[in-house]
């Protein structure tokens, strides 16, 4: 049988417009490729990789260790950094209460830190542990630093990193933080009863129930300036009284 030769040409025509088209795609995903390529090992280059880390905010927190143990050190790729992984490692520490991390193209990362405030110590566990205003166990020590607070209230063995959730603690805590440093310093909260109790110095001070923390330190502050004698009750922040030392005084 004979073919029409129109056929044939037909036949001949599409075929080569397929394997042309077949080249072209080859050909587009040939270039795309090696841009791809490119652009990978531009990312992955020198060019593109940590040259400095801007740490802002660390004083106490491991802030180097927990970069270094994440790889955030010269010569690693920005594009293999994870902030939010990272920052969710800084604020494992206890002492950062906040972190973020910025990747800043093409060779800096920003590390930004908001770290907790150490404000009294606590006997807790066998040992003194540092608590931040919050809460927040920072670490441990054998001896308490004298410059600071002192929290002489039971409680049960708290890990590092752990919150304390014990309200008259927590007052007590807010009172130590809101007191202006040279009358924090070396000061001892108690509970009696239901009732917090302080010692400045040579002073008693009744505080009451664990509320209006703040006030009542911004109050003693005030009161102490006055010199007063006697015991300082600050139960109503807003009427202070003092009174003649007696029993009721906490014991040392």
């Amino acid at each position: 049988m004979k073919v029409d030769p129109r056929i044939l040409r037909r036949q001949v025509a599409v075929a080569e417009e397929q394997a042309l088209s077949r080249v072209r795609r080859s050909v587009v995903i040939l270039a795309v490729l090696a841009v791809a390529g490119m652009v990978a090992w531009f990312l992955l280059s020198p060019h593109m990789s940590v040259a400095s880390v801007e740490v802002v905010g660390a004083v106490n927190g491991n802030v180097g260790e927990i970069l270094a143990r994440e790889n955030v050190v010269p010569g690693t790729p920005l594009v293999a950094i994870r902030p939010g992984r990272i920052e969710e490692s800084l604020r494992e520490d206890p002492w950062i209460r906040t972190a973020s991390l910025k990747l800043v193209f093409p060779t800096r990362v920003e590390v930004n830190v908001r770290e907790r405030e150490a404000v009294a110590w606590l006997w807790s566990g066998g040992s003194w542990g540092l608590l931040a205003g919050d809460g927040v166990l920072l670490e441990r020590s054998e001896t308490p630093e004298p410059a600071r607070s002192i929290i002489a209230i039971p409680t049960g063995e708290l890990e590092i990193g752990g919150k304390i959730i014990d309200q008259s603690i927590l007052g007590a805590l807010e009172f130590a933080g809101s007191l202006p440093q040279d009358v924090g310093a070396g000061i001892m909260v108690q509970i009696r009863g239901d009732e917090l109790w302080g010692l400045v110095g040579d002073h008693p001070v009744r505080l009451g129930l664990p509320v209006q923390m703040a006030a009542k330190a911004i109050s003693l502050a005030a009161v102490l300036e006055t010199e007063p004698a006697g015991l300082i009750d600050m139960t109503a922040p807003a009427r202070p009284a003092i009174r003649l030392a007696g029993p009721t005084q906490p014991k040392q």
